[in-house]
């Protein structure tokens, strides 16, 4: 039996884990200015001194895309099926798959249907949005189609506690509520985590969204994100952080630091070991990034914002600041609802 000392030393050193330097994992490139520290108000009501992180919304240190093959000789990104629930690359074998199920993905040619301009991009949105019949996408919108679109650079404002805090019960992301332009946090390289995308609302209008070879594409607001996290998809396992979540609780790739599978995780995706504190691990399987919240959250907002106010969770949780490039609104994932979308698993 252990001692009731070496309980009390155990217990000690998880609740005093020294803070990650969140500011340190940020290179310059990925922020607009440096990481400042302000007080703002948490989705709880609470206050707290919260980071102001000001990013551009694209990557630094790696190429967007592909997502839609031009051809069937060409080959996109990665899209998990709904039907055999497989991760595929996106190429003429997937697209021949799709067409045996009676979809109609590319002309006798080999091209390939995909949208050709944010014209029709857009259609996608209010179509899904809209809760669209498949016969009104047919007749108006876009179906038998890969959807893509270029992002624009947009500066965005993520607010994240300094000093995340547990609530009593984690909250899961079906139950949290936060600015649809928030997503779940925030990679180290500025580029923001978002839900798992809402697939059966996609292929009801029998399209597919696929992600680049890193796990993002191009969100309804126009905007880069990522639903799989590239520590993932490029078989990371160093462990290290890869980003934070809303409550500022530090997001880790999909193993330890001795590239061991992660155990007792909590129903988040998240548990607190050997001194680190808490943290959750990004994954290959549903949720992919994180499951829910530990703690109170922060918020995003579209622009160099100066006030944090997360209760905010229909819109901007700021106010004041100066706008920045592109359209507004939500993305795939978080489609201008409170939380995430209830598909995806």
């Amino acid at each position: 039996m252990r001692s009731a000392s070496f309980v009390c030393a155990t217990l000690c050193l998880a609740a005093h884990a020294a803070p990650v330097d969140l500011p340190s994992l940020f290179d310059k490139r990925a922020l607009v200015k440096p990481i400042t520290e302000i007080d703002g108000i948490l989705s709880d009501g609470s206050k707290a001194t919260v980071y102001k992180i000001v990013v551009r919304s694209l990557p630094y240190d790696h190429a967007m895309g592909p997502w839609s093959p031009a051809t069937l000789k060409d080959k996109g990104g990665y899209w998990e099926d709904t039907v055999d629930k497989k991760l595929y690359r996106v190429d003429a074998d997937y697209l021949k798959i799709l067409n045996k199920r009676g979809w109609n993905m590319f002309d006798a040619d080999g091209t390939v249907h995909r949208t050709k301009d944010r014209i029709e991009f857009d259609k996608v949105a209010r179509q899904e949005l809209a809760g669209w019949t498949y016969e009104q996408a047919a007749k108006d919108g876009v179906t038998n189609s890969v959807i893509e679109l270029q992002p624009l650079e947009q500066i965005v404002t993520i607010f994240l506690p300094k000093n995340p805090k547990a609530s009593e019960k984690v909250t899961p992301l079906r139950q949290a509520k936060f600015s649809p332009r928030s997503g779940l946090g925030i990679s180290t390289n500025g580029i923001r985590f978002f839900p798992p995308e809402p697939v059966d609302r996609i292929t009801a209008f029998k399209n597919i969204a696929p992600l680049d070879p890193k796990g993002g594409h191009t969100g309804f607001g126009h905007e880069y994100h990522y639903h799989r996290a590239p520590s993932v998809m490029d078989s990371d396992k160093s462990g290290k952080v890869v980003g934070f979540a809303l409550d500022g609780f530090p997001v880790r790739g999909p193993t330890e630091a001795d590239g061991s599978t992660p155990k007792k995780l909590d129903t988040i995706n998240g548990h607190d070991h050997d001194g680190l504190g808490y943290h959750y691990h990004v994954s290959n399987d549903w949720p992919y990034i994180v499951g829910g919240f530990k703690g109170p959250l922060g918020t995003a907002v579209l622009g160099d914002v100066d006030t944090c106010d997360a209760t905010k969770t229909g819109g901007d949780g700021g106010k004041g600041g100066k706008g920045g490039k592109g359209g507004k609104g939500g993305s795939k994932g978080g489609d201008g609802k409170k939380g995430p979308p209830p598909e995806g698993k």
